[in-house]
């Protein structure tokens, strides 16, 4: 092996690229705003369940979701790695999504002229091509954050994309959701959820107008392509020889299995307990305070004590919120209690509850295991780490089908169950990790803090 195959402390050190930064921020405000109005865990559900009467198809959502990033890693972590700029790489992708998502929003706009199983389907397929390209572009954007943005600023600039992210969301996204799923609505279904769609292609695709123009750093590709099976063993090499990979893609496992839940929640509140459409919304803006809140903690501890901890957060998180779904499903009573003169059902604070702390999982993981592998990663081997990260999590994509199937045979609550074990031992792992950050000197940390 060469010595550019072995990671530099120092690549987490880059100089902070302050045009990058701030339109890394605006983007990741509009994506923020955007997904909400399409969003996997609670509008793309809440439609699939009101169109087919059956759970399966959210859990089938939630693998494409899981499966799509994986398909393209392995094909396309090949050539982002030898290409010598990244930012080519994420504009074309991000047209290949943005007219995926457009088409699923026509195709469900135009839906009443079709079966609503057809419906379902157009709508799985263009979102399978839309994670597909996702995850093709995500390998292209995080090379240039990690280009641009040095370790103790990665914190911050999540927390920035999250919180103005969640303020606009807050302000835009959850009055239309509320508009459009509620009895206000006069025209027919599921048109409504068909405009939420198209209204969130148009915001997604001035986010990626607007990332184009920055400016990409000068970086260090790798000097050969390799082949489809000479990628799929470095990934072989990536588990065997470097521990802090092993151990953060045991943790993002199983994180990611406690955390394939959340969709299940809404499933839950609208098919067991009878709640309305409209619940949407207030289970949106809920999630939303709550990522706001968890995004501000994330950028908190990633900058001042690193990415580990971040991950430990995640975990916890995702601990809570099974745990509460778990025991509130049987133990939650019909009736409710007065607050400042307002009725408050039980049933729906157990859900605000799973909801927020859905929103504080949500807010440490993607971020926390993402800057984990910008510190940890080689240079030259940055996207193939993304990438293939999307790979090992492959077996995750079976879960959310699981999940639907247990909860259409079984209970709900048995699905709760099992997502609070594989939680705890996400705890477990999660402590046991080693923060990269432990390679600088302090007088390092404190020239770019």
């Amino acid at each position: 092996m060469t010595d550019s195959d072995y990671r530099d402390s120092t690549d987490m050190l880059v100089p902070l690229h302050r045009r990058n930064y701030v339109l890394g921020i605006v983007n990741g405000v509009l994506v923020a705003v955007g997904t909400r109005m399409a969003d996997p865990m609670t509008v793309l559900p809440l439609l699939l369940v009101r169109l087919t009467g059956a759970t399966w198809p959210v859990g089938l959502l939630q693998a494409i979701v899981i499966v799509g990033p994986a398909v393209s890693a392995v094909f396309a972590s090949r050539f982002v790695d030898t290409a010598q700029r990244k930012l080519p790489i994420f504009i074309n992708y991000s047209i290949i999504r943005f007219t995926a998502i457009t088409v699923m929003a026509l195709g469900v706009l135009l839906g009443h002229h079709m079966s609503p199983l057809l419906v379902a389907g157009l709508l799985l397929v263009c979102y399978a091509a839309y994670v597909t390209a996702m995850g093709v572009s995500t390998m292209a954007f995080v090379d240039i954050v990690a280009k641009s943005t040095p370790t103790t600023k990665r914190g911050s600039f999540w927390m920035w994309r999250q919180t103005v992210g969640a303020i606009l969301t807050l302000a835009v996204a959850v009055p239309l959701i509320r508009y459009m799923t509620g009895a206000h609505w006069a025209g027919r279904f599921p048109a409504n959820y068909g405009l939420l769609m198209l209204i969130s292609a148009l915001v997604l695709g001035v986010s990626w107008l607007v990332y184009g123009f920055v400016h990409e750093p000068p970086g260090r590709p790798a000097h050969h392509r390799l082949t489809l099976r000479q990628q799929v063993a470095r990934g072989a090499r990536f588990w065997r020889h470097d521990m802090r990979y092993r151990r953060m893609i045991r943790v993002l496992l199983l994180c990611s299995s406690a955390g394939a839940v959340g969709p299940f929640f809404t499933a839950f509140a609208v098919r067991v307990w009878d709640f309305p459409d409209t619940v949407a919304a207030a289970f949106v803006t809920v999630q939303i305070l709550a990522l706001m809140a968890g995004a501000v903690l994330q950028g908190w501890i990633s900058d001042r004590h690193g990415n580990r901890k971040v991950l430990i957060v995640a975990a916890f998180a995702a601990l809570f919120t099974a745990g509460v779904a778990a025991g509130g499903s049987i133990l939650a009573p019909v009736g409710g209690f007065e607050f400042l003169g307002y009725p408050v059902s039980y049933r729906l604070l157990l859900m605000c509850i799973c909801f927020a702390g859905s929103g504080v999982f949500t807010a440490q993981l993607w971020v926390g295991y993402m800057n984990y592998i910008m510190d940890i990663a080689p240079a030259r081997k940055r996207p193939s780490y993304v990438g293939l990260t999307n790979v090992f999590i492959v077996p995750v994509g079976l879960v959310p089908m699981a999940y639907g199937w247990l909860a259409q045979t079984v209970s709900f609550t048995l699905v709760f169950g099992i997502a609070a074990i594989l939680a705890a031992m996400a705890v477990v792992f999660s402590l046991r990790m080693k923060e990269p950050r432990d390679d600088l000197t302090i007088e390092q940390l404190q020239v770019f803090s």
